[in-house]
């Protein structure tokens, strides 16, 4: 089972108390009509913008995707830091890259991609949403405006992008919503830098 960000039992309450009241579009994605009818863990997801049965999620942009015609996901990534700081002569090899030199990668979005247009757009981006369940960390200082994820596999998926990148597709959107960790497989990674396995 994937673990979300909690949501406090107050607001939990406040919403099953007064649920028109809370934006939760339960009447039109949900599983029933009837707020009665829904579980703690299942009020908490709605909160966050997931509607499991109807394999709906609410994106940054405050509009709703279904998720049965998301096609790929991308990740941009903007810059890493290092466990090794770089040399000049490591610029030229690009040897710094070697995913295993890499500590925390910096990420700027992740979308979710449609061939249809949806609200007017075929990229949605849920970065927000990924923040917001708990998954994606602000990054500080001159990191700022930036997420971070930490290097802890180590590796390169498939040898094309590194594994933690791909994670959080993996799990909060084809793992919650499909029971199927590979369910949406083509990964879009979108950065300037080439990371490789040092080989």
């Amino acid at each position: 089972m994937e673990k979300l960000k909690t949501i406090q039992k107050s607001r939990i309450n406040k919403t099953r108390n007064f649920p028109s009241e809370n934006g939760l579009a339960f009447e039109k994605y949900g599983k029933s009509k009837d707020f009665s009818d829904y579980t703690e863990r299942e009020i908490s997801e709605m909160i966050l913008g997931i509607y499991k049965d109807s394999k709906n999620l609410l994106v940054d942009g405050d509009y709703f995707v279904d998720l049965n015609k998301v096609n790929a996901t991308k990740c941009v990534l903007e810059t890493v830091s290092y466990y090794k700081k770089p040399t000049l002569e490591d610029y030229k090899t690009n040897s710094h890259n070697s995913i295993a030199n890499i500590r925390t990668f910096y990420v700027k979005n992740y979308f979710l991609i449609t061939d249809e247009e949806i609200n007017g757009i075929k990229e949605h981006k849920i970065t927000r949403y990924l923040h917001k369940i708990g998954f994606l960390n602000q990054g500080r200082n001159q990191f700022r405006g930036l997420y971070s994820i930490a290097n802890d596999y180590g590796t390169l998926l498939f040898g094309k992008y590194p594994k933690d990148l791909f994670h959080p597709i993996k799990r909060y959107i084809n793992g919650l919503f499909f029971n199927d960790d590979y369910k949406i497989s083509e990964f879009i990674f979108d950065s300037e830098i080439e990371i490789h396995t040092g080989n």
